[in-house]
């Protein structure tokens, strides 16, 4: 099971995670997301995109950590790098992408709602970065596109060096949320989001979001992102950080 829905409303095409009990993404989720991407991009009767959650508390909890430690030692990298490539798939993607957040947006879940043009939450949705809680890094290509979208620094340094979540308020008054609208409105707000949107000029609208994501989409930037997440990945501390996360228990860095 892929993990992922599509649906059709008019020129609104709608991609629903859908993976109990948190919308974990493991690397058949993230492949069914950039293969949805990709139809979507290619069909002209598609204007517009949202991505949205059927799971009520969360939009995504990140990365599926039991899949990411049940892989061998060399290919444990591959869920970040598949994350990173469905994240510059929407930063890419040429028309309207509308983020639902009627839950929780954490970590690799933030990092695809980060990719959108817009995002909507419930009053009760957090979104995190806070991958220092694991001993990883965001790497500075996230970490970039945090700061680009946040209007107050003091949020970006929380989240990425404390690991703070935000709630909703917090993330609208940091500027990076675009609105927050009650949880039994957060799938139709972002619906209707979408539809005035698909009535934009496509290829200005392409032109125009394809100079606004420039530096985030690029190549290099991906590539570096990968490095560092990999040299600090290989680290006894991450390995004792995932595990801690996973087990959901506190980590012991002393013997890291």
């Amino acid at each position: 099971m892929s993990g992922l829905r599509e649906s059709a409303l008019g020129p609104v095409r709608v991609l629903t995670l859908a993976r109990p009990p948190g919308n974990a993404l493991d690397l058949a989720a993230l492949a069914a997301l950039r293969a949805a991407l990709g139809r979507a991009v290619g069909d002209p009767s598609v204007r517009a995109l949202v991505l949205d959650s059927e799971i009520p508390r969360y939009f995504s909890s990140g990365l599926d950590l039991a899949e990411l430690a049940a892989l061998p030692e060399a290919r444990r990298r591959e869920p970040f790098e598949s994350l990173l490539e469905a994240y510059r798939d929407l930063l890419e993607c040429p028309k309207p992408v509308v983020a639902a957040l009627s839950g929780s947006a954490l970590l690799g879940g933030w990092v695809l709602a980060m990719a959108c043009d817009w995002r909507l939450a419930a009053p009760t949705a957090k979104v995190s970065l806070a991958e220092i809680r694991a001993a990883l890094t965001p790497t500075s290509a996230l970490i970039g596109r945090l700061s680009s979208l946040a209007g107050d620094p003091r949020a970006v340094k929380e989240m990425v060096l404390r690991g703070k979540a935000l709630g909703a308020t917090e993330a609208l008054a940091a500027g990076l949320l675009d609105e927050v609208v009650p949880e039994a409105e957060v799938r139709p707000a972002a619906r209707a989001l979408a539809a005035r949107l698909a009535k934009s000029p496509p290829r200005a609208f392409a032109a125009v979001k394809r100079a606004l994501n420039a530096a985030a989409a690029a190549e290099g930037v991906r590539r570096r992102a990968l490095e560092e997440f990999s040299a600090v990945f290989a680290g006894d501390e991450a390995k004792e950080g995932v595990a801690a996360l996973r087990d959901k228990r506190r980590p012991r860095w002393e013997g890291a």
